[in-house]
């Protein structure tokens, strides 16, 4: 396994608040990495710390949820009315 890395603390901070591109365009600017070097050091920071990589922007999830509940609610409307 690789040895834990350690990443800048706004690094950090942007990839736990699901916010993994900017996290990828902060680390390329502090040290200077191309966009595949700096995507794969989140990614491994991500999978040695357990944090799921659902997205790199929380709006794909969301926009999931809010499909999954309109057609649950126009299917009871049609089963009701």
């Amino acid at each position: 396994m690789d040895p834990m890395i350690e990443l800048e603390p706004e690094v950090v901070a942007a990839i736990r608040s699901g916010h993994k591109i900017e996290a990828i365009k902060k680390l390329r600017e502090v040290r200077g990495l191309g966009l595949k070097e700096a995507k794969d050091l989140v990614d491994l920071y991500c999978s040695q710390n357990n944090i799921e990589s659902v997205s790199t922007s929380g709006s794909t999830a969301s926009l999931g949820l809010v499909i999954l509940i309109s057609v649950i609610g126009f299917l009871l409307y049609q089963f009701i009315f």
